[in-house]
């Protein structure tokens, strides 16, 4: 996701269930005791009872953090690489970050003109479970590298990235089928735009776990 508009197929609801906390200018991470394994896979055990986004198509967008560290993971379907940006701003210094987690994980900053160049590789205090590599399949073109379809994109950020009790947050998910098209792009909030943090969500920590 490198557009700084909203993509067309927009909207995010919110499970207002007695487990969750989640509206859209406000997300509360839950609070928990265990790190989650990444293996590509957000498990009912290990994610129970988490902040949970509801995304078209079948899309779902996990939160939870343990005190160092705030998790994501982006649910998509068994056909779905479910690609996942993470923007984040960064109130020390005022930049915008902007997290990328698909076959390749990378890292971009706003200071206020435009998006810097993506820095793959780099992540500084984050990863993320990537899209994972399945092999080539040969083609009239030639040969094409093909990538894992349904595994889930966990992400780790360390709380010491960004500073402050809480955060202002976008997500993005995309490489996604919808519609019977793919390619479809969904953020949570629905209309949030990339490079404007006053559309974005503001995320907190809960204290305990449970919480």
């Amino acid at each position: 996701m490198q557009n700084s508009s909203p993509p067309a197929h927009l909207a995010a609801v919110c499970l207002l269930a007695a487990a969750n906390t989640c509206a859209a200018a406000n997300i509360v991470a839950k609070r928990v005791d265990t790190a989650p394994l990444f293996d590509g896979r957000c498990g009912d055990e290990e994610w129970r009872g988490t902040t949970r986004i509801e995304l078209p198509a079948q899309v779902s967008v996990l939160l939870m953090h343990d005190g160092r560290s705030l998790f994501v993971c982006a649910q998509g379907k068994a056909n779905d690489y479910t690609v996942i940006d993470l923007y984040i701003k960064n109130e020390a210094t005022g930049q915008l970050h902007n997290l990328h987690a698909s076959a390749q994980l990378s890292e971009r900053l706003y200071s206020g003109e435009q998006w810097s160049e993506s820095e793959f590789w780099n992540h500084r205090d984050w990863s993320a479970f990537w899209v994972p590599y399945a092999g080539q399949t040969e083609s009239e073109a030639g040969s094409r590298s093909k990538f894992l379809q349904g595994s889930h994109r966990e992400v780790q950020v360390l709380r010491r990235k960004f500073a402050g009790e809480s955060w202002k947050l976008m997500i993005g998910v995309s490489a996604v089928n919808h519609d019977g098209e793919y390619g479809a792009e969904f953020r949570f909030p629905e209309n949030a735009v990339d490079s404007d943090e006053s559309t974005w969500a503001e995320l907190s920590f809960a204290t305990s776990p449970g919480h």
